[in-house]
């Protein structure tokens, strides 16, 4: 979060479940769109998130049903929400230290996040995955340990690029949590696979096919190992990816966002409480926002990461 937190919006303001299923069920039926993610901000502090979980799973042709969350609360959650049918869920760490976990999202107890991590794999939330934001000065020591993880546990970590998105005009705000950085935080994922490399040997690609919920990362595991365990990098900032990438984002107050850094924006809420609103009206929207994409993203995003979600 923030420093000086966040304009929490009156609940008229945010759609409803009920509107989140109408874009669903129009996504599936009119562009063919099968694999769907819900991400924030945080999710879990949406009240009855199980039940938003449950009213899309038993929608025709979702195929797979994702989460992104910070998760604080998902020791609690992890078995709820796989009863209800989601599918795989993403964990946001950015220290393994207590101290500086707490330091960096301000407010997170580490204990309960893992605690949630280990609860997800053992209640069969597949491909679980940590997402990682790698910060020169900040974490940059702990990438070996994180890669550790890999060993004996069945997940996959993700090193994710540092983007500077919000008010990056007079400061980057961190990729996770909208802390100003500044300019010497950026670690590519080349460097960090030297680092990597330098404690536990060599990463040997792994094919991206064989791996659920891929999206744009690349994914390696270390030769040393045999387990499940996997490593990707996320590499938007070395390596854009903004030629391959498929997704549109929809934000808790109704915009269809085409790009997380700075793309087009499109009104949908304005459309789904329209009297006149279809599911090709709805569709019509995903594809006026498709053509809202740019060749090539900024090198600053223009809103915080804690409104728009990972």
């Amino acid at each position: 979060m923030p420093e000086d937190g966040v304009d929490w919006l009156p609940r008229y303001e945010i759609l409803t479940f009920e509107e989140i299923a109408r874009v669903v069920r129009a996504a599936i039926d009119v562009h063919g769109i099968r694999r769907f993610k819900i991400t924030g901000g945080e999710p879990t502090v949406r009240r009855d998130l199980v039940a938003l979980i449950a009213m899309l799973r038993q929608i025709g042709g979702v195929a797979d049903l994702s989460l992104t969350t910070n998760g604080q609360l998902l020791a609690d959650l992890a078995k709820p929400l796989r009863d209800a049918g989601l599918d795989r869920v993403t964990v946001s760490i950015d220290s393994l230290e207590p101290a500086k976990f707490h330091r960096i999202t301000r407010t997170g107890d580490l204990s309960a996040v893992l605690a949630g991590l280990d609860r997800a794999v053992a209640v069969g939330l597949g491909s679980v995955k940590i997402n990682c934001v790698m910060m020169r000065g900040i974490n940059d020591d702990e990438l070996a340990d994180f890669a550790r993880l890999t060993l004996d546990r069945p997940i996959t970590v993700r090193f994710i690029e540092y983007m500077p998105l919000g008010e990056s005009a007079v400061g980057p705000a961190a990729g996770c949590d909208g802390q100003s950085r500044g300019p010497g935080v950026f670690i590519s994922e080349a460097d960090a696979r030297e680092i990597i490399e330098q404690h536990l040997g060599p990463l040997v690609p792994v094919d991206r096919r064989s791996e659920a919920g891929v999206g744009p990362a690349t994914v390696w595991r270390l030769a040393s190992s045999r387990g499940p365990g996997r490593i990707g990098f996320i590499s938007a900032m070395s390596q854009p990816f903004c030629s391959t990438c498929n997704r549109l984002r929809l934000t808790a107050d109704g915009l269809l966002r085409s790009c997380l850094f700075d793309g087009g924006e499109v009104d949908l809420k304005t459309i789904l409480r329209s009297p006149d609103c279809s599911s090709q009206a709805i569709a019509d929207a995903m594809a006026q926002c498709v053509r809202l994409k740019p060749m090539t993203h900024s090198h600053h995003g223009n809103k915080q990461m804690s409104r728009i979600g990972g």
